[in-house]
């Protein structure tokens, strides 16, 4: 078990008085933060379909052992990835499927991966941020916890990491920008070589001609057939899933065969289409626009020659 602390900023310093839906929205955006972060990071999504699977509640499984009064100090004990599954996450067993997050990967909790994401969104570029949109919704909603009632939300005790991380109101258009800049996911196809096979999970790496590892996932993982293309140059089909910064973070793949001559045109990694807006506004000024013609007669008569004309026709 692992201990970390997390804060209400600014609350009453005058004894332990927190509004029940404040304290209802705080633990809830935190276990949500760190269980769509944990099956993010070891699974590449963060909501999938079907029940959850029982790992990834025991690794939820949060205690919140002291809460303290003036800025609301919540003491909260979660277990390591290790401590709920040794053989899955302990020494040789399972990895992130990214490489940000396979520094201790076992010995790190749910709340460590949250933190680790949060770290990405508000100090880090777009680059840096490892995640989908349902988990950027979810950093968005703890960024909003303070609400008016609060100056901001720490999180102390992340591994990793010695000071404190702090989320504030300030950083909800930080994450918004962010969660709004993620690009849609695209059908893609892409060459490489097939240089890693997991005997139990259903991913394989795909290693490109520039030399870039791309993860990849197969729903319908059969190790033994993937063995004939182990070490070969192959093409798959699927999904690309992309960084906020619009480079390629994971393949959802659906098929997967022997390249051939034809499929070097698919060796480049795959580029995210930006959204594009339908029409580009026009700058505007007291010549154009609306402006040009509000408040103008559009005829060539003269005031005069106006007036006469509708007093002839009443």
């Amino acid at each position: 078990m692992n201990k970390h602390l997390l804060t209400l900023m600014g609350g009453p310093r005058d004894g332990l008085r927190v509004p029940a839906s404040i304290l209802h929205e705080t633990i809830g955006a935190l276990l949500e933060g760190a269980r769509l972060a944990t099956r993010f990071a070891v699974e590449g999504e963060s909501i999938r379909k079907g029940p959850r699977p029982a790992w990834l509640d025991a690794a939820c499984a949060i205690d919140i052992t002291a809460l303290s009064p003036g800025s609301a100090v919540f003491e909260l004990e979660a277990p390591t990835l290790q401590d709920i599954d040794t053989a899955q996450f302990g020494a040789g067993g399972h990895r992130s499927l990214f490489e940000l997050h396979d520094h201790g990967f076992g010995a790190q909790t749910a709340v460590d991966l949250f933190g680790q994401v949060l770290v990405a969104v508000v100090e880090g570029q777009a680059d840096d941020v490892i995640a989908d949109r349902a988990l950027l919704d979810t950093c968005l909603r703890f960024a909003k916890i303070p609400g008016s009632n609060y100056d901001g939300v720490q999180l102390d005790g992340l591994r990793n990491r010695e000071k404190p991380l702090v989320i504030s109101p300030r950083h909800v258009t930080q994450i918004e920008l962010l969660r709004d800049e993620t690009p849609t996911p695209q059908a893609t196809r892409l060459a490489g070589t097939l240089d890693t096979i997991s005997a139990s999970r259903s991913e394989v790496i795909l290693t490109l001609k520039s030399g870039a590892k791309v993860p990849a996932r197969l729903e319908d993982h059969d190790p033994a057939a993937l063995k004939e293309f182990f070490g070969k140059h192959v093409v798959v089909s699927g999904v690309a899933h992309f960084r906020p910064s619009g480079r390629l973070l994971l393949l959802d793949v659906e098929s997967i065969t022997e390249a051939t001559a034809g499929d070097r045109l698919f060796e480049a990694v795959p580029v995210a289409r930006k959204r594009t807006p339908v029409a580009t506004p026009l700058a505007q000024d007291d010549s154009t626009g609306v402006s040009a013609f509000f408040g103008t007669w559009p005829g060539d008569e003269s005031e005069d020659d106006l007036l006469n004309a509708l007093q002839a026709m009443g």
